[in-house]
């Protein structure tokens, strides 16, 4: 059995055989049933609350069916009943399975006949899959009083919540977490959390928001959830609730700043601003550090290891470009083709291995072959190391384009084009040719609109012979739901 450690948690009287973790979240309860756990726009559930209110849920669950070991669908979006939910599926020993409501049903479908899905939940009728039971919670009253469940058998090596990428394919791959893990991996993370903090997370269908929501609740503090996720919504809810963390994708982080007129720091309540999901540009780090708090931080992570590498507002002023110091938990490489590792300051391919470290994708052993490899996981990632430690990465191993003969990597054409006063974002792109000699191009958001030949003057001097041969405007991108832009829609649109 892997040895899991739960010290971090600071509860007194656990006892040693209590590994679920709404248990864990139970026995905080307990000691103090009055203290705020979920914050909501109208209305705020402490901690006795919350926990009734799952077990109303666990006590639906276990009525219709829902046994030890299953695996459940959830299609819900950010609000008290699915954070409630996830909480109750891992209560009575079932798996959650995120199945996004934002996905087409023939994406929920791939996903919950992929990884066996029993039945799905959800508040909205409109979230049903043809060919699987159905439990419909949108009647369902979060405030009535019932008695609790009595106490589990839940072992540390039982599963509770699978992972799965927000990938452009259609073919998800996922890693089974473990009730162990999750309550270990509250240990790992540089921000400091009390009965004091507040948390408004990313979405909670996947691992960086669940995981973090439910780090916040076994730690004593309080999640704060926006249903309505518009930039004004979030802006709103920070500043009237006073949280202290908060999760941001650059895309979101953008629409914010466009509601903030004045050069002044308007969230003084955060001491920690994650920036995830993407890498933001230096233009984009020095405005949130300008207007949103000084304390910015940018994480580099993969949902198969968690948080690799974090730059520190320090660092982001020094070396706003690199992904920041390998965390404490994680063991980086760079290894060329024949994996051997090069020396510092060289470009090659990442690789890494953390503790408690998954080896597998959830039945896809041929994923896993690929990926999980001498207990080394490769996320295809392009990386380097400088002599300080400082990780840097360049872009995905298949995000390459050949010009005259060497490979370019588009996020170095991108991290130049947005050094440009105008552009707010860049994505660099294939631009398939009916001849079969395909053309780099870039499609760029700008705060001010420039002719094309202007800026891509302006490119040609900065970039030179890695220069794009296109060049588009566009007001949005089309993204993945963790924020990462889709640059197969953008070959696609632009043909």
């Amino acid at each position: 059995m892997t040895v899991f450690n739960k010290s971090h948690l600071r509860l007194p009287d656990l006892p040693e055989s209590v590994w679920n973790i709404t248990e864990v979240i139970e026995h905080r309860a307990r000691l103090h049933p009055a203290a705020p756990a979920l914050i909501l726009p109208d209305r705020v559930f402490s901690y006795r609350e919350l926990v009734t209110a799952v077990h109303v849920i666990a006590i639906k669950l276990l009525a219709s069916g829902i046994d030890k070991g299953q695996t459940v669908g959830v299609s819900m979006a950010q609000t008290s009943l699915h954070l409630a939910t996830l909480l109750a599926i891992a209560r009575i020993g079932a798996i959650a399975v995120p199945l996004h409501g934002a996905l087409t049903p023939e994406r929920r479908m791939l996903a919950a006949r992929r990884f066996n899905v029993v039945t799905v939940v959800s508040g909205r009728e409109d979230m049903r899959l043809d060919g699987w039971p159905f439990i419909q919670l949108a009647a369902i009253d979060l405030g009535r009083r019932v008695p609790w469940l009595p106490a589990t058998t839940t072992r540390a090596d039982d599963p509770c919540w699978l992972s799965l990428s927000s990938g452009t394919t259609g073919d998800p791959k996922g890693v089974l977490r473990t009730h162990g893990y999750m309550l270990d991996r509250v240990g790992t993370d540089a921000d400091a959390r009390d009965q004091h903090s507040r948390l408004l997370p990313l979405d909670l269908n996947f691992s960086v928001g669940f995981g973090q929501a439910l780090r916040m609740l076994l730690l004593g503090g309080a999640v704060v959830l926006a249903p309505e996720r518009t930039a004004a919504n979030l802006a709103y809810m920070v500043r009237s609730h006073a949280v202290t963390h908060w999760l941001l994708s650059p895309a979101i982080a953008e629409g914010i700043l466009e509601l903030l007129d004045d050069d002044d720091v308007h969230f003084p309540s955060l001491v920690s601003l994650r920036i995830l999901g993407g890498a933001p540009s230096p233009r984009l780090i020095d405005a949130m550090a300008r207007k949103f708090t000084p304390n910015v931080r940018a994480d580099y992570g993969v949902s198969e290891v968690g948080i690799v590498a974090i730059a520190s507002p320090e660092i982001i002023r020094c070396t706003p470009d690199c992904a920041g110091e390998v965390a404490p938990w994680v063991t980086v490489q760079i290894v060329d083709e024949r994996e051997r590792p090069v020396p510092a300051g060289q470009s090659g391919r990442l690789r890494l291995k953390a503790d408690q470290m998954f080896d597998r994708f959830y039945l896809d052993q041929e994923l896993t072959a690929e990926r999980f490899r001498d207990g080394w996981y490769y996320p295809y990632d392009n990386a380097r190391l400088d002599a300080d430690g400082l990780l840097y990465i360049e872009g995905r191993q298949d995000d390459v384009f050949n010009v005259g003969g060497n490979k370019v990597q588009f996020r170095d054409v991108e991290t130049v084009l947005e050094k440009h006063p105008a552009v707010r974002e860049a994505a660099a792109f294939v631009l398939p040719q009916l001849s079969g000699l395909d053309l780099l191009a870039v499609a760029v958001m700008v705060s001010a609109r420039l002719p094309t030949e202007e800026l891509l003057a302006w490119a040609r001097r900065e970039l030179g012979p890695i220069c794009p041969e296109r060049l588009f405007f566009v007001d949005e991108f089309e993204r993945t739901m963790t924020g990462k832009v889709l640059r197969d829609r953008l070959s696609k649109t632009h043909a």
